[in-house]
């Protein structure tokens, strides 16, 4: 296996028939489920162009040639309809992020879908992510400036991943991760849940056949690449401030970011 190489393949259509495609360091068609497997994906709401970009530069950097020793696999666009039109939304007007099977609720404040998996997309992630049981599993998202661990199986590969940055590559965003309360044997939750997320259900819906569970985090892009810290409240118009700041310069806040993700994400597929 060479890092250095790219194999491609499609894990299934979108919607629109578009086809969801899948790159790894190692051939998935021709190679068994592979031990300690790492995946990445992006582009789940198909206005957070900056996840998909990331994701690909990832790809093209020294960074993902050196991972000669770790099978990772990276989803660069998880909704590609969505992505086509500019909108969180697939197709059909679902949020792929609200239409998983743990904790789906009709009630959502961001459209569910009809019942859990009702979507393609997530059907496809679904039975990709059975089927090669990833022991790691990081997801990007934009742009609430946190790296949020689901499941206290998830920790160690957060505090691993916020480990890779500098303190000055750290002040942007802020660390969570799931915790048992001491004396306690529920877990108890440090945040809200987001009903029917891929991190929920990764994080404490999905057990593979051999009783394992994916450590699974969720590295949400900052909003503003430049801030002395990460507030502990965001302001309401962050996301308005920082679709202006991509409007104006894309390519920057893709260079400020970049070291950071890169780094984070090196060293998910080392752990």
């Amino acid at each position: 296996m060479s890092g250095s190489q790219i194999f491609a393949r499609s894990i299934g259509p979108s919607v629109e028939g578009l086809g969801i495609p899948a790159c790894a360091n190692f051939d998935l068609a021709a190679e068994p489920v592979r031990k300690n497997t790492t995946l990445l994906i992006g582009g789940t709401h198909g206005d957070e162009p900056a996840t998909v970009l990331l994701l690909e530069s990832f790809l093209q950097s020294p960074a993902w040639a050196a991972l000669d020793a770790s099978a990772v696999i990276v989803l660069p666009l998880a909704n590609p309809d969505g992505y086509k039109r500019g909108t969180r939304y697939n197709a059909r007007g679902v949020d792929l992020n609200r239409n998983c099977g743990f904790n789906w609720s009709a009630a959502s404040e961001e459209p569910p879908g009809t019942a859990p998996w009702s979507e393609p997309e997530s059907r496809a992630l679904r039975d990709f992510i059975l089927a090669r049981r990833p022991a790691k599993i990081v997801s990007l998202h934009w742009a609430l400036a946190e790296l949020d661990a689901d499941g206290p199986q998830s920790t160690a590969l957060a505090q691993a991943m916020w480990a890779a940055l500098d303190e000055p590559a750290r002040r942007p965003y802020r660390l969570r991760v799931t915790e048992l309360g001491r004396g306690q044997r529920r877990l108890q939750q440090t945040y809200a849940i987001c009903p029917g997320s891929l991190g929920q259900w990764c994080g404490y819906g999905l057990t593979y056949p051999d009783g394992s569970a994916p450590a699974m985090t969720t590295l949400e892009l900052p909003y503003d690449p430049h801030a002395a810290s990460r507030p502990d409240e965001l302001a309401a118009e962050h996301l308005a401030e920082l679709r202006t700041l991509w409007q104006r310069d894309s390519a920057g806040y893709l260079r400020a970011v970049e070291p950071g993700v890169h780094a984070m994400l090196t060293a998910a597929c080392l752990f």
